[in-house]
């Protein structure tokens, strides 16, 4: 069986469209036909060599994704051939199986125990979820990465209560899930910041209860004039340090947390 990939061969050079021979599976490794990959940005930093020394090269990419399942190693309990499956970085159940090397014309290429930039991959058991009944395919890619990510820094990280503020500074694919895990938790007032006014919408029609255009107005002030006392939490899903900076200024005194 082949697949094609793409490939990492050399840090901050475009990605090579690879045909890739599938080794024989390993106990606890699943073969799956990808659907939708997301595209997370720690990727993007790794292939542009903003990570430090790769030295795995040449090397898959991709760590969240959705897609059914063709083939089962040995061992394998949790899924089956035909079942829809979400696929994640984030480890459960199931065999930890390291990685693969896949056959490149006689070149090898290796992958960890999850690689969704490629048609076929092959996944560790316990980085697979079977998909419940009813879920669309490209709306379950973003339970890989995005949404867990979200939802657990308010759920499980800063265990939010109700009635407890939160701003989520950077409303895309983690900072959504940070809001959905706010209006999950009961948190109130969620602000949600960003100098995009269609991700502010999405986080109005998600939940935030009030949203501030950044590119027009200092968001700190914008945010004291909400919560005058500081936020108890603050949520920072950018990755700017100004932004990571404003986060964690907004927060009250002897108590809140960035």
């Amino acid at each position: 069986m082949k697949t094609t990939s793409a490939v990492l061969v050399e840090t901050g050079e475009p990605l090579v469209l690879a045909e890739l021979g599938i080794p024989a599976l390993k106990p606890g490794q699943v073969i799956v036909d990808v659907h939708f990959s997301g595209v997370c940005h720690t990727q993007i930093l790794e292939a542009r060599g903003y990570r430090g020394k790769d030295n795995y090269l040449p090397h898959c990419l991709g760590h969240e994704g959705s897609g059914v399942v063709v083939e089962v190693g040995p061992g394998v309990k949790k899924v089956s051939p035909g079942d829809r499956v979400i696929l994640s970085w984030i480890k459960g159940s199931g065999m930890d199986v390291p990685g693969t090397v896949y056959n490149w014309n006689g070149v090898g290429v290796n992958a960890g125990g999850i690689t969704t930039f490629g048609e076929i991959s092959v996944i560790s058991e316990n980085r697979l979820t079977v998909l419940p009944e009813g879920m669309d395919m490209m709306t379950a890619a973003l339970l890989g990465c995005a949404l867990p990510t979200g939802m657990g820094m308010i759920l499980n990280t800063a265990c939010a209560g109700a009635e407890e503020s939160v701003a989520v500074f950077g409303a895309g694919g983690v900072g959504i899930g940070a809001v959905a895990g706010a209006v999950a938790a009961g948190c109130s007032p969620i602000i949600a910041v960003d100098v995009n006014v269609m991700k502010l919408e999405t986080a109005a029609k998600m939940g935030a209860t009030h949203t501030v255009d950044a590119s027009k107005s200092d968001p700190a002030a914008a945010i004291k004039e909400i919560v005058p006392a500081g936020l108890d939490y603050a949520v920072e899903a950018t990755g700017d340090p100004q932004v990571m900076a404003t986060a964690l200024a907004s927060v009250r005194p002897r108590g809140g947390a960035a």
